[in-house]
């Protein structure tokens, strides 16, 4: 995946799961100017080569019920709390149509 799909995928994904801009957080309205926690929290992935979910990213939002996964080959996922579906194609690719579901 070049690095400009990879850019365009990941602003794509921020986007969808954030909804909304971080000034709007209680941090920002509170006065506190730290900065603000992520939106997606990294979630470990212990397995080993050999395994189903070797390679595999997962990130969640635990307080929206959002999640995304990235496969190996770089196929993104977006969860808003409905089951996963698919955004993106191999190596990132913008997906223009919906995947049949097999």
């Amino acid at each position: 995946m070049t690095s400009t799909n990879l850019l365009t995928a990941v602003t794509i994904v921020t986007a969808l799961v954030s909804g909304v801009a971080v000034a709007g957080s209680a941090q920002a309205k509170s006065g506190d100017h730290k900065r603000a926690s992520p939106v997606l929290q990294v979630v470990s992935n212990t397995s080993l080569p050999g395994q189903a979910s070797y390679g595999w990213q997962y990130f969640s939002n635990s307080r929206a019920a959002h999640a995304v996964v990235i496969s190996p080959s770089g196929e993104y996922f977006l969860s808003r709390g409905n089951g996963p579906k698919q955004i993106t194609g191999p190596a990132g690719d913008v997906l223009m149509t919906q995947p049949v579901k097999v």
